[in-house]
């Protein structure tokens, strides 16, 4: 059932609301813009008859008790009735205009067909984001159940995460209807004609594996050569994302290797980064305690941030890592070691034009690391190199030769090997990267 325009809605605590339009319609039902008697606008979600059941309403219900894990949720914030209408529905915070359905990233165009910029960094934030609300979601003991492209939005610009549609959720118990999207559902969940294996946060783990392959590779990482052949019916779904599924990047196995652009991609990013997508897809195919936990994912995020290099004849994001210390650039194969590394406890930032102290260098667990110093190449000396205080508070600065002084916010120092710089209770020690053993890789 339409709501009409300026039919008034019930939100409970929240009060009144007037419907103002229609803004789309899905399966389950449609989505209105909604307007609170405050002024404030509200997304509403009102189901459709036959999926307005007690269940459906129990289950939102328990939602809007437990209170969104994270801001990044659209969250239920209360339900809604409407006078002499059998339905129900729920209401949520709107979704801003400047975030994207994820598959735009895939398309590299908005929703004008015009084309996406998105940067490395971007899309690191984005994984970063993605793993770290799913982090919290399973720390209240609930499961998405439905992880999939249509679910999540992004921003270009920055890589902000948005996840929608969250009346999937359920409490992580083995029960609830939602089964998951083809190609993202976990192969023990497509393989199990009986539906008796349920969404829980290990089938969840393979979801977001699924989406930040995606997002870092721009393929799917079970379809390639094998998949490619036959004709796209439920036969070639089960077999190729259930009962047999192949890594299309399996280490010992080249059957089912992917497009161009995939392959491309994955020698573009470190190893570390390569071996969690095979415990992914390979140890944790069949195995989902052997999955990827979302705190290695923002670990490795963190690790590939802090490797970012630009190469400094064309400009080309690269990626140092400690494993790999004499990378050549991907497209011109100009070296880009870096001139000087940052350590900063177990993490150690390559010093280039991305590089940043950041405020998940000195506690781990950081949700939205802010920026504390920023590194900045000298004007006429290219080789030579600053680190800028952009925080509120100043640093202890002691150089190698024994001089030592205060850094207050706003001001650079040169960055010299040997150099230690005290930024509240974390220690930034200056060195120059050593050469691998010949031949390149470490």
């Amino acid at each position: 059932m339409v709501l009409a325009e300026g039919v008034e809605v019930d939100l409970g605590p929240l009060g009144r609301a007037r419907v103002t339009s229609l803004l789309g319609q899905g399966g389950q039902g449609y989505v209105f813009e909604v307007r609170r008697d405050t002024g404030e606008p509200l997304a509403l979600k009102w189901y459709k008859p036959e999926s307005a059941t007690t269940e459906q309403y129990q289950e939102m219900q328990q939602l809007v008790e437990i209170g969104s894990p994270h801001r990044r949720f659209l969250w239920p914030l209360s339900m809604a009735r409407v006078h002499s209408q059998p339905s129900f529905g729920y209401v949520m915070h709107l979704r801003d205009p400047r975030y994207l359905e994820l598959s735009y990233l895939l398309l590299n165009a908005d929703r004008d067909g015009n084309p996406l910029d998105v940067s490395f960094s971007s899309i690191i934030e984005l994984c970063r984001q993605l793993s770290y609300s799913f982090l919290r979601l399973h720390a209240r003991g609930l499961c998405y159940r439905d992880i999939s492209f249509g679910n999540v939005f992004f921003d270009p610009a920055g890589g902000d995460v948005l996840i929608c549609d969250n009346d999937n959720v359920g409490i992580d118990n083995g029960t609830g209807r939602v089964l998951g999207t083809p190609y993202f559902m976990a192969p023990e969940v497509v393989r199990d004609t009986t539906y008796r294996t349920l969404p829980n946060t290990d089938t969840d783990r393979h979801s977001l594996a699924v989406l930040l392959f995606y997002s870092l590779f721009l393929g799917h990482p079970l379809e390639g050569k094998r998949t490619d052949a036959g004709v796209r019916d439920a036969h070639w779904l089960m077999t190729h994302f259930g009962t047999d599924p192949l890594f299309c990047m399996h280490p010992t196995n080249d059957d089912n290797r992917p497009a161009e652009i995939v392959q491309q991609y994955w020698e573009i990013y470190p190893q570390f980064l390569r071996d969690l997508f095979v415990q992914a897809f390979v140890d944790g195919m069949n195995r989902p305690g052997a999955r990827v936990t979302e705190g290695q994912w923002i670990k490795a995020m963190d690790r590939l941030r802090d490797g970012l290099l630009a190469c400094p004849t064309c400009g080309t994001t690269n990626f140092w890592s400690s494993g790999e210390p004499d990378p050549v650039c991907w497209q011109d194969g100009t070296s880009v070691r870096p001139p000087y590394l940052l350590q900063v406890g177990r993490r150690t930032v390559a010093v280039g034009p991305q590089a940043a102290i950041r405020s998940d260098h000195l506690a781990s667990g950081v949700d939205h690391p802010v920026v504390l110093g920023d590194l900045r190449q000298h004007p006429q000396a290219p080789d030579r190199w600053g680190l800028h205080n952009a925080s509120d508070f100043a640093w202890p600065v002691a150089y190698p030769g024994g001089q030592s002084f205060v850094l207050e916010p706003d001001r650079t120092i040169e960055l010299v090997a040997g150099a230690r710089i005290q930024i509240r209770n974390a220690t930034v020690q200056v060195r120059r990267p050593v050469a691998g053993p010949p031949g390149g890789h470490a």
